[in-house]
């Protein structure tokens, strides 16, 4: 088995905006630490799969499709075993996908040639070696689906069921040294240590971490279903430590604390960095032979259309409120973009075999954790490692959260859709992993 690792910097060398920390039309005033893409070649001799993590909010499918066929027009790598995923930092510098218009074109061509020399650099430098994996669960996050009298709204809850599992994957050469370390775990990277600042947050924090404690290491972060969780840190205490009690006339910020400076942000991936430094050096991680297959698919998601007076509302409560993605997409979609938005939407997605009985699934837009369950079960007694986030599309959410309502469903202005999503959901989520599945194990040509 060999193997090829590689990191590029993204972090720009203009002024851009910031993706996501609720002031969207200024630039950032200084860089406080530089976002990379790291890159992740896995080889068994016959085929190839690549997983490329980027210090990005997000980005629309063309970057996504772009590297694809680089991959496989320079190297032959089927295109459904290359996975982009994004951090979802939301300090990161803005690109295509989210709040279109405040991008910059010249730094969407960086990114790209960056993203291409970062695969080339792990193509040319390959090693071989051994990979293990491993699954554990750690409770350093918290469910944002917080029920207030009735309503599910943006709080937290410890108890609503949410993603604790650190799925990793350990890369190590011939002399047993660590190699990479692709970390995958679900939490927003939520603490605005600073809203003028560049960051890649804690994602990059960790990474930075575990490449300096295994030296020659390219770590890597993916996030798993953190559509509806944040840092558990990030829930405002009371004198003794218990969280703070809720009710309906509470502020966002009286519950979600806004005071966080880079210092936490050091302090979350410190904490996650000895989880996944414990099971590394502590032989909890088990070894097996690369087995490669893929497929990619679409699964096509219906949307209940909103009437125009529904935008109407909208635009009329944003009035007065600062330039925001709500506030752009309600002024096109009534501008003479209502007609012009699709009724579906197609859901991209990929399996990749690494070895039998242990796979990698992948999702484009911000899962749920509903969702993960849903595609675990089509897995059965199989070992999965659960991706999202490999483009900026919409919340993913699962039938029961569609039920509940609250701000994932519901938010689909934000991503410029008609509506929010229709049922059934988990039952096209689990079918069309069902036979992705199927295709590689029966060797069905693509």
């Amino acid at each position: 088995m060999r193997f090829g690792t590689a990191k590029e910097i993204i972090t720009p060398a203009i002024k851009t905006k910031i993706s996501c920390v609720g002031i969207f039309d200024a630039d950032f005033d200084y860089i406080h630490d530089d976002a990379f893409v790291r890159c992740l070649v896995c080889d068994d001799g016959k085929n190839r799969a690549v997983y490329m993590s980027a210090d990005l909010l997000f980005h629309d499918r063309l970057l996504n499709e772009a590297l694809a066929k680089y991959a496989f027009e320079k190297y032959g790598i089927d295109k459904s075993a290359v996975t982009l995923a994004y951090t979802h930092a939301h300090t990161a510098p803005a690109c295509r996908g989210y709040n279109y218009g405040h991008y910059e074109e010249e730094y969407e061509e960086f990114l790209l040639e960056r993203a291409k020399t970062c695969l080339d650099r792990a193509m040319c430098s390959t090693f071989e070696g051994s990979i293990e994996f491993g699954s554990f669960n750690i409770d350093l996050n918290v469910s944002r689906r917080g029920n207030v009298d009735g309503v599910f709204t943006n709080m937290p809850s410890f108890d609503y069921p949410h993603d604790t599992e650190l799925c990793l994957f350990c890369v190590r050469d011939t002399q047993g040294r660590v190699r990479s370390v692709a970390v995958n775990y679900a939490c927003h990277p939520t603490f605005y240590p600073a809203r003028d600042s560049i960051s890649a947050e804690y994602p990059g924090r960790l990474c930075q971490l575990l490449d300096a404690k295994y030296y020659g290491c390219t770590s890597l972060f993916f996030q798993s279903a953190c559509g509806d969780v944040r840092p558990a840190a990030a829930v405002r205490r009371n004198a003794d430590g218990s969280p703070v009690t809720i009710t309906k006339d509470m502020k966002f910020s009286e519950i979600w604390r806004n005071d966080f400076t880079f210092a936490d942000v050091d302090e979350f991936a410190k904490a996650l960095a000895c989880e996944v430094c414990e099971r590394v050096d502590g032989g909890k991680l088990e070894g097996f032979e690369l087995s490669i297959g893929s497929r990619a698919f679409g699964v096509e998601l219906p949307m209940e259309k909103k009437p125009r007076a529904f935008f109407e509302e909208r635009a009329r409560k944003l009035e007065n409120h600062r330039d925001c993605p709500d506030k752009a997409n309600s002024a096109y979609i009534l501008g003479g973009g209502y007609e012009k938005l699709p009724s579906s939407m197609t859901l991209h997605c990929s399996v990749i075999r690494m070895a039998k009985g242990l796979y990698v699934a992948t999702m484009g837009g911000e899962p749920c954790f509903g969702v993960k369950q849903a595609v675990r079960a089509a897995f059965g007694d199989r070992k999965v490692c659960f991706m999202g986030y490999t483009d900026a599309c919409a919340y993913i959410v699962s039938d029961r959260i569609l039920d509940e309502g609250g701000y994932e469903p519901e938010c689909h202005v934000e991503f410029c859709h008609i509506g929010p999503f229709l049922h059934p959901l988990d039952e096209k989520y689990r079918e069309g992993f069902a036979e992705a599945i199927a295709a590689i194990e029966e060797g069905k040509p693509i």
